[in-house]
């Protein structure tokens, strides 16, 4: 058996970088010298990338936002021009406009996808995802959804469900489809809390399942 072929999914975090404080998120309570902070060369992902055969290939964000990597536009565009199956988890706030248009540019096809995590609708998504910014995701994903879908990446909305948002679920599947989405994943968070995440008593109380 060739077990290159069954290599399973392969998760990068090329950034450290993010502009929203999630509660759960190490960098908000861990000190700097338990993390890297920066972003990897793009050489070095090159590298990893031509020299392996995973089935997937997934820019998640453990500790930052892939879209934060300076130069996130080509490596997308070279990821799109690989015959790799690829993934890019994203939170989406607070890229400028020009951004998303310059994104789009790029040639999209089916062979790749963006999850953005969005935890509620307008006014709820900021509670977890602290300084998150409702206006620039809504510029981005109507941005990336205006295209035929030929055109552009597979979109997935994945919804972490607290005691505060989960009244909300079928509204936001609902938005979801609307907007073009293919895919829509409600998630019950089963973290073990740590107090550290809260600032305060209330706090706990809106994300923490009793």
């Amino acid at each position: 058996m060739d077990f290159r072929k069954h290599l399973g999914d392969l998760e990068l975090e090329i950034s450290s970088r993010c502009t929203i404080g999630c509660m759960a998120c190490p960098r908000n309570y861990q000190s700097k010298d338990e993390w890297y902070s920066g972003f990897m060369d793009i050489d070095v992902l090159k590298d990893i990338v031509d020299n392996s055969n995973f089935d997937r290939y997934v820019f998640c964000g453990g500790y930052g936002d892939a879209i934060y990597h300076p130069k996130i536009l080509e490596i997308c565009e070279y990821m799109l021009s690989t015959d790799k199956f690829w993934l890019l988890e994203t939170n989406g706030a607070h890229k400028p406009k020009r951004f998303w248009d310059q994104l789009m540019e790029l040639p999209w096809r089916r062979r790749c996808g963006f999850i953005f995590s969005i935890d509620g609708l307008q006014d709820t998504n900021h509670i977890y995802r602290k300084n998150s910014d409702w206006e620039s995701i809504m510029y981005g994903l109507n941005t990336i959804l205006s295209k035929p879908r030929q055109q552009r990446m597979r979109m997935k909305w994945k919804y972490l469900v607290f005691p505060y948002n989960e009244h909300q679920v079928e509204d936001a599947r609902k938005y979801a489809m609307d907007l073009g989405f293919e895919e829509f994943e409600p998630v019950k968070s089963i973290r073990k809390y740590n107090p550290k995440w809260f600032q305060n008593e209330e706090e706990k109380q809106l994300i923490q399942w009793q």
